[in-house]
């Protein structure tokens, strides 16, 4: 699901203007129409909110834009982690994605850890 599709979904969903969805996710509305236009990217949790609010489930919606952002390589990893792990496994995954890096190096590895040890 493409950005503009994700955006359509949630206002189907909800039944909010742009302007609802834009305050429901804590973004100002001329950022969600940049996004919808193609001219700037949300973060992850922005994506996760609105995925959510569209009755759709956030671990595919983020997959799918790292998918899309990815190169040849990254694609193939990607495509892996969605069809490989568990659920539940890539949730962590994308947890790890969504700490920021300075904030959280230690937790993001033990996330990573832990997501390893399902797959085992």
């Amino acid at each position: 699901m493409n950005a503009q599709d994700l955006l359509e979904a949630a206002k189907t969903h909800t039944g909010l203007s742009q302007n609802g969805l834009a305050e429901a996710i804590g973004i100002r509305q001329p950022t969600l129409s940049q996004w919808n236009a193609g001219k700037t990217e949300l973060s992850d949790e922005t994506y996760i909110k609105l995925a959510k609010l569209a009755g759709v489930d956030p671990t595919e919606v983020i997959i799918e834009k790292h998918m899309r952002k990815a190169g040849p390589e990254g694609r193939k990893v990607w495509a892996t982690l969605a069809k490989a792990l568990p659920k539940s496994a890539v949730l962590l995954v994308v947890v790890a994605l969504v700490v920021p890096y300075n904030q959280a190096h230690a937790s993001t590895i033990q996330i990573l850890q832990a997501a390893k040890y399902l797959l085992c």
